[in-house]
């Protein structure tokens, strides 16, 4: 099986490691090669650790040069229009090549387009890595393909829940971004996470693939962290409370917003860069809780892809 790598920055250098340390213990990886590595730069033809471009092309002209079996997102999401990623998807779905990707942008933009190409030609599309990273949230559901799913609610941002606890725990909130930034935990511009964009995103996907909603990024209002103040949350903390980050959704409703939860609620525990879903069905209620971000854990997430794509899974 040949892979396309898209992007090689630190979740496409910790996939490729990761690739090469599972394969010896797993033999259903022995035959993954990667043929193909894109970034911005060009094209570097095979699998080598140290990138150099052998060629100058577009994302479209490597998927014809590389003519791979699974192409692999791993590039940084364009949320104006998720290109070059969209038009690869359809392209490569087209010619009934799978796609892999931890890319946000394409799916909570265009997931009906995208999956209407796939369900017809019936490749395959793992997402895992776009929502919770390697804490499977998206493959959760799919080891439940008879439940029908009536809300999901969760922490889905590490960044604003990082900061919020640790303003919870005296910090300011420039004091809280400033450590979030010195330990990687949020990027040197933090926009996105602030203003709930992210956690919107995450949402989105999550709402179209488990409960079959056909919605984009942009058609629900969303709120972030920005506004609260050191007040809001020390009242909160007297009251026994905190305030929390929460992305919802039912049948109803779809939001992200800052909520105030009390111990009674299980997402009241999920503090520091930590995600959790819940997940309402017919038959129980589910939660889950795990990292949410990092390189390793991304690149898990799409490792598990590949090895659930390779097993008929996907």
């Amino acid at each position: 099986m040949k892979l396309l790598l898209i992007g090689y920055g630190n979740v496409g250098r910790a996939f490729r490691r990761l690739l090469h340390e599972k394969r010896n213990s797993y033999p259903i990886l022995q035959n993954v090669e990667i043929a193909g590595i894109l970034t911005r730069q060009g094209l570097m033809v095979g699998d080598k650790e140290n990138f150099s471009p052998d060629k100058q092309i577009t994302v479209l002209e490597a998927i014809d040069f590389i003519n791979p079996d699974v192409i692999v997102d791993m590039s940084a999401p364009n949320y104006k229009d998720g290109e070059p990623s969209v038009s690869a998807y359809i392209k490569a779905l087209s010619r009934k090549i799978h796609v892999i990707t931890v890319n946000k942008a394409p799916l909570a933009l265009k997931f009906r387009e995208i999956f209407e190409v796939a369900e017809r030609t019936g490749a395959k599309i793992g997402f895992q890595g776009t929502v919770m990273s390697g804490t499977p949230s998206i493959n959760l559901f799919r080891i439940q393909p008879v439940a029908e799913v009536s809300r999901i609610r969760g922490i889905l941002n590490g960044t604003t829940n990082y900061i919020l606890t640790r303003i919870y725990e005296g910090l300011s909130f420039n004091e809280a971004l400033k450590e979030a930034k010195e330990k990687g935990y949020a990027e040197e511009d933090p926009t996105l996470d602030l203003n709930g964009f992210d956690a919107a995103a995450k949402l989105t996907i999550l709402s179209n693939f488990i409960m079959n909603r056909s919605i984009r990024l942009g058609d629900f209002k969303f709120k972030g962290i920005t506004e609260i103040s050191n007040e809001e949350i020390r009242r909160a903390k007297s009251e026994g409370k905190k305030i929390k980050l929460i992305a919802y959704a039912d049948n109803y409703i779809i939001q992200v917003s800052p909520q105030i939860i009390g111990p009674q609620d299980p997402l009241y525990y999920i503090d520091g860069v930590e995600n959790a879903l819940e997940i309402q069905n017919e038959i129980q209620r589910i939660i889950i809780r795990g990292p949410g971000a990092g390189p390793a854990n991304a690149a898990y997430g799409a490792l598990t892809d590949l090895v659930l794509l390779l097993e008929g899974c996907l």
